[in-house]
């Protein structure tokens, strides 16, 4: 086995938000993982302009549309993280809540990322087109490699 400082990448980090896309994204770094022996960190960022646009539009209260909104989050956590360790690479989640890209890079600084891997789009719908994507920001502002899963 390497040594921790000798690997290409020991800290993967793979934001997610249960689209096809996020699903490609832990598959690839799943894949990677296994080559280079890395530790894996899934995590969701509830997107607090997401939560205030639902709340918004329905007859719930800001704290049961983010209940509802966090329960489905952990939800395919967990599905992506079982998915992972079926191949005993050690796997944590995180969930958040925030801008995602801000939490995103957050994230990576505290836990010591070296990589993080994520998929092209997400499940933003037009706010995308008006904001641009989580992706295209991370990458604007991040220190590290970014790999993006498209398919």
């Amino acid at each position: 086995m390497t040594q921790e400082t000798d690997k290409l990448f020991s800290r993967i980090l793979v934001p997610v938000d249960g689209s096809k896309f996020s699903l490609q994204a832990v598959r690839l770094a799943t894949r990677l993982a296994r080559h280079c022996d890395s530790n894996l960190l899934l995590l969701h960022v509830l997107d607090i302009t997401v939560v205030e646009q639902l709340q918004r539009f329905s007859d719930k209260s800001h704290d049961e549309v983010r209940a509802d909104m966090e329960k489905s989050a952990e939800g395919f956590l967990k599905d992506m993280s079982l998915e992972v360790s079926e191949w005993d690479i050690a796997v944590d989640i995180i969930l958040r809540e925030g801008t995602p890209h801000e939490v995103i890079l957050t994230e990576a600084d505290n836990w010591g990322a070296d990589l993080i891997v994520m998929g092209k789009l997400g499940k933003r719908g037009v706010s995308r087109i008006l904001l641009g994507s989580v992706a295209e920001r991370v990458i604007e502002f991040t220190r590290l490699p970014v790999m993006l899963a498209t398919t």
